[in-house]
């Protein structure tokens, strides 16, 4: 029986794992799904690895091309966000416990020393683990990672302390919809816009006044530098001379910039930052963003020049943006168009937006959308002004009903999955388990049946024995008129097996000469290992032969375990009893923590070699063994059928190789751990197993009939 200590340990593990598992699967589930939001801005922080890392031909000015290499990074960026984010969903729903372990143990084995590496040499600010999302610096990032490794290997080792949420025969279900809606959302971001902007330039922004938040009066700051770390200090505030303060460089800067992440919004013309014309313009104004000239998707341009020709018509203004503004100049010119082409640094319009190209409408410094082309309508089509049509709206940024939306889309289906799977599906599995259980109990019937005319065939080789051992229960007269009920129920019987009763000392006289002794077997619980002289208290073999008992069980688990009886002792106590005539009901087992440990052969080999088998073969035949599970002893518990059969298989070989094929045969080996009336013939179909010996079931003659009549 499981100990209190052992429960609270199983308890405790079991919250640890629980714990583990949420935290883990939480963080991969979040992980996948911001670079899953935006795979465009993911596959952008991959090449910055490529160039990083050092890995020239998958760096953009590679000579695969430009446009491979940006496919590449898409490719890779969605693979890892749909991997993080499914091994997260696994985690947290407990879908393929240990296979989803492995997977994140490698997947950290192989992450972590490389954000050690991002820490050491810092090739790359931002590892880009948590997307624009979140922003941890490298180390921060490392530390993440190698708490996560700790955590996997705990997650690899007590896999199974957890359940899963959904039935084993359906778990593939959430795990392939997690798949297909982690691609759906990748897929969305590329083609369109990320479903979730977690950038400073959302719909809705008032762009103009988030870039004059950074107007205010020039300071000059001094940079100073202690132990590699460099600092920022007002004039008031530098260090003295005399610090371990060095100074490094002052800069001058307004007070607000350092902070504001939208004073890098500028728009140039040539060297002229028109950048507050732009933003004042009360007309509407088409901006088209090209972040890479030689990566821009030709197969748009048929949509820009229909955008383009529409502003004109309804003399809206049209810009485009480009790092390369001279560039693009050239390049639209050639191909017959003529609109103003404005500088605007990269990393700013890939901050804005995605794509390239990629559209923005403006109006009052006020970002009403931000679109791919594949998102406009086709312009040509449209004759009505902007402000009669949807595309003259602010379409403002809402993050709480976009992420609302993106749950109930994700959790629903789960949700009716794990319905559906405790209720039809449950059902439909319990019928499908009862009609499984039907067809195993017939096709076990039948192997019974089988077994029993094998069984049967070798059992007529020797006896069935149902022995019953009272212990230390009963007074005299209980036990004479227990004797007499045994022997009365017997008379309308005609029992398979042969009965014993096994008695204290003081029973065995006066129940041996009130019952026939041919018909109930009497048997003596112990016998000394002495033949006789000054042992006070203990009762030799021939003394037992005297009273007309014919039995005595030696060894018993209680006699070994309360009274130190040894191997030693009990071979000569065997001795003794067959030299008196006797015969030995020998038994043998192994405690909880010796079949816990995997030693209950080696425990039971080493019982019957140590005290057996140092007799000749006749001598040997003389004996019954009992196997008693020492663990299933008086607890309630009992080895199953299955249990008890291997063991008595393995005792048989073990007498079989010692004395061969023929004895081992002749041997009847009895169960002893807690048989009952309810398990009794289930136990005894087992070829091996040849009866019983019954501990409490015995003082009570009409279960201990039960018992009798399983045969």
């Amino acid at each position: 029986m499981e100990s209190n200590a052992g429960k609270k340990q199983k308890t405790l593990l079991g919250i640890m794992t629980v714990l583990l598992r949420i935290v883990c699967g939480a963080t991969f589930i979040f992980s996948g799904f911001v670079k899953g939001v935006d795979s465009i801005g993911t596959a952008m922080k991959i090449e910055e690895y490529f160039v990083g890392f050092g890995i020239d031909i998958l760096s953009p000015s590679s000579p695969l091309g430009a446009e491979f290499v940006s496919s590449l990074s898409i490719t890779v960026a969605i693979v890892l966000a749909i991997t993080e984010f499914v091994i997260g969903a696994n985690l947290l729903f407990g879908i393929y416990r240990r296979t989803t372990a492995i997977l994140l143990f490698l997947f950290m084995v192989v992450m972590t020393p490389i954000t050690l590496y991002l820490a050491i040499a810092d090739p790359i600010h931002d590892c880009g683990c948590f997307g624009e999302a979140v922003v941890i610096s490298n180390w921060a990032t490392f530390y993440k990672n190698l708490i996560l490794l700790a955590f996997s290997l705990l997650l690899l080792r007590y896999n199974k302390e957890y359940v899963g949420v959904y039935a084993r025969a359906v778990r593939w279900l959430p795990g392939f919809y997690s798949v297909i809606f982690m691609f759906i959302i990748a897929a969305v971001s590329v083609r369109h816009q990320p479903v979730l902007d977690f950038r400073p330039y959302k719909s809705g922004l008032n762009i103009r006044e988030a870039v004059q938040q950074n107007v205010g009066t020039a300071e000059m700051v001094f940079i100073y530098e202690k132990d590699g770390e460099r600092r920022e200090f007002p004039l008031a505030e530098a260090p003295a001379a005399d610090t371990t303060w060095h100074f490094v460089d002052r800069i001058e800067k307004s007070p607000q910039e350092a902070e504001n992440q939208y004073s890098d919004f500028i728009i140039r013309d040539n060297d002229d930052d028109i950048t507050e014309g732009i933003l004042a313009d009360t007309a509407y104004t088409f901006l088209v963003f090209i972040p890479s000239v030689e990566g821009y998707e030709d197969s748009w341009q048929n949509k820009i020049d229909e955008l383009y020709d529409y502003a004109y018509e309804h003399t809206y203004n049209f810009y485009a943006l480009s790092p390369d503004a001279g560039s693009w100049q050239q390049s639209i010119e050639a191909s017959g168009m003529n609109y103003p082409c404005y500088t605007m640094d990269e990393t700013t319009i890939k901050t804005i937006i995605r794509g390239n190209p990629a559209v923005a409408l403006i109006k009052d410094g006020i970002l009403y959308w931000k679109r791919s082309p594949r998102d406009i309508p086709d312009m040509a089509e449209i004759s009505v002004p902007l402000q009669q049509t949807r595309l003259g709206e602010v379409h403002p940024y809402n993050f709480s009903k976009r992420m609302t939306g993106i749950s109930l889309i994700y959790f629903i289906p789960l949700l009716l999955m794990f319905i559906a799977e405790k209720g039809v599906i449950g059902i439909m599995s319990k019928i499908k388990e009862k009609r499984e259980e039907a067809k195993k109990k017939k096709i076990q019937e039948k192997e019974k049946n089988k077994n029993r005319i094998n069984n049967k065939t070798k059992k007529e080789m020797r006896k069935n024995i149902v022995a019953g051992n009272w212990k230390m229960n009963k007074t005299l007269q209980e036990g004479v008129q227990l004797a007499k009920d045994v022997e009365k129920a017997l008379e309308s019987r005609t029992p398979n097996c042969e009965v014993i009763i096994a008695t204290p000392f003081i029973h065995l006289a006066t129940i041996a000469s009130t019952i026939n002794t041919d018909k109930v077997g009497v048997s003596a619980e112990n016998c000394a290992d002495k033949a006789s002289g000054a042992y006070t208290g203990e009762v030799s073999a021939a003394m037992v032969a005297s009273t007309g008992a014919k039995y005595v069980i030696l060894g018993h688990s209680e006699r070994r375990a309360y009274y130190g009886e040894t191997p030693e002792i009990l071979k000569e106590k065997v001795l003794l009893a067959l030299a008196n005539g006797l015969k030995v009901i020998f038994c043998i087992g192994e405690v909880l923590e010796e079949r816990e440990a995997g030693k209950e052969y080696d425990v039971v080999k080493s019982q019957i070699e140590g005290s057996l088998f140092n007799l000749s073969a006749e001598d040997f035949g003389k004996i019954i063994l009992a196997y008693e599970p020492v663990w299933a002893i008086g607890t309630g518990k009992t080895a199953t059928a299955q249990q008890a059969q291997e063991m008595h298989a393995f005792i048989r070989k073990t007498v079989a190789d010692k004395y061969g094929a023929e004895v081992a045969e002749n041997t009847s080996i009895l169960y002893g751990g807690s048989c009952k009336p309810s398990n009794a013939k289930e136990l005894f179909a087992n070829k091996d197993v040849d009866g019983g010996l019954i501990g409490g079931a015995s003082l009570d003659a009409e279960q201990f009939m039960g018992i009798v009549d399983a045969f």
